[in-house]
């Protein structure tokens, strides 16, 4: 091909044409870009539990070691059990129930506190396990349904940046309008200066509900994992929160409402995913805690560290 037929070509296709090619390249690259972080993120993830469940049995092993020889009254090997309990300290899937056990053991660890911590690495160790069949199944085989989601979920981010790209187009529409209109008819600037702060409210409410629906496509499916918050209640949340900014083909003037609405909505956000605090939990010493443990031959060892938190008080109600 010829420079004049180039030449030709380049004038026959019209600029909103290449704008158009040019926007559908950046989503394709997008959408490329975010199935490769996807992927890596999978990969990242399966690396942690591994690494996760390898801290946890090494330590699983060391107390079940340790119970033995306490058992049989043989010398017992302190110095291997104390770098296995710091060495779960680094574990990536460490909850905090965990982390306070460990700390707990560190400062004594004797049969019945290496029971109780082995019987929650067993759990968690469990969880774990189920965390990585998991993965493992939706990245080798996958159902129906969840290879449909990993052709989708990509989508998320040039979804939301062609959804911010609508909302600026829209916003710069009604402003355009709006202005007309206040340069025209003097009487009605009042009600220009109202319908253009609502439209303002209006493009960030939609930007909020587009940052919401992203949040939930790229929300990473937790499997009991997320220990600082409910996963339903704050999915269900946000699903609420993009919902109601549908309520905006109303009119301008809904905007206010609909802004006010997210807002309470965000600020509830922080009390479901508050934790508990400190100072709701039972603390060392407790009489409650005493009186609990007391008629379970679990609790057969005395020391000032049998009740150190609620978890072991939690572990002996159960046994």
């Amino acid at each position: 091909m010829s420079l004049t037929d180039l030449a030709a070509l380049a004038a026959y296709i019209s600029p909103g044409l290449i704008a158009l090619l040019l926007a559908l390249s950046l989503l394709v690259w997008l959408y490329v870009h975010s199935a490769a972080q996807l992927r890596n993120s999978r990969q990242q993830r399966l690396n942690e539990l591994q690494e996760s469940l390898r801290i946890y049995g090494r330590l699983a092993g060391c107390l079940q070691t340790n119970i033995q020889n306490s058992s049989t009254e043989k010398q017992q090997q302190p110095n291997e059990l104390i770098h296995a309990l710091q060495e779960t300290k680094a574990a990536p899937y460490l909850t905090p129930h965990l982390q306070e056990q460990v700390q707990s053991s560190l400062r004594e660890c004797d049969a019945s506190r290496s029971e109780l911590l082995l019987k929650s690495l067993e759990r968690e160790m469990n969880k774990l396990i189920e965390e990585r069949r998991l993965v493992l199944l939706e990245s080798h085989a996958p159902g129906w349904g969840t290879a449909l989601w990993k052709l989708l979920r990509p989508a998320a981010g040039p979804l939301a940046l062609a959804g911010i790209v609508w909302l600026i187009s829209r916003l710069l529409v009604d402003l355009t309008s709006y202005s007309n209109m206040d340069s025209s008819l003097a009487n009605s600037e009042p009600s220009a200066y109202w319908l253009i702060g609502c439209t303002w409210m209006r493009f960030a409410s939609g930007l909020i509900a587009l940052l919401y629906v992203y949040r939930l496509m790229t929300l990473r499916k937790q499997n009991d994992l997320d220990v600082t918050a409910s996963h339903f209640p704050t999915s269900l949340l946000s699903i609420v929160m993009a919902a109601v900014a549908l309520f905006q083909w109303i009119g301008p003037e809904a905007a206010p409402y609909i802004l006010a609405a997210q807002f309470v909505l965000f600020l509830i956000g922080f009390w479901i995913t508050r934790g508990r605090s400190r100072s709701d939990r039972p603390y060392v010493g407790q009489p409650g805690l005493m009186k609990a443990d007391s008629p379970h031959p679990a609790g057969h060892a005395t020391g000032k560290g049998r009740t150190s938190d609620s978890s072991f008080a939690e572990e002996h109600i159960r046994s």
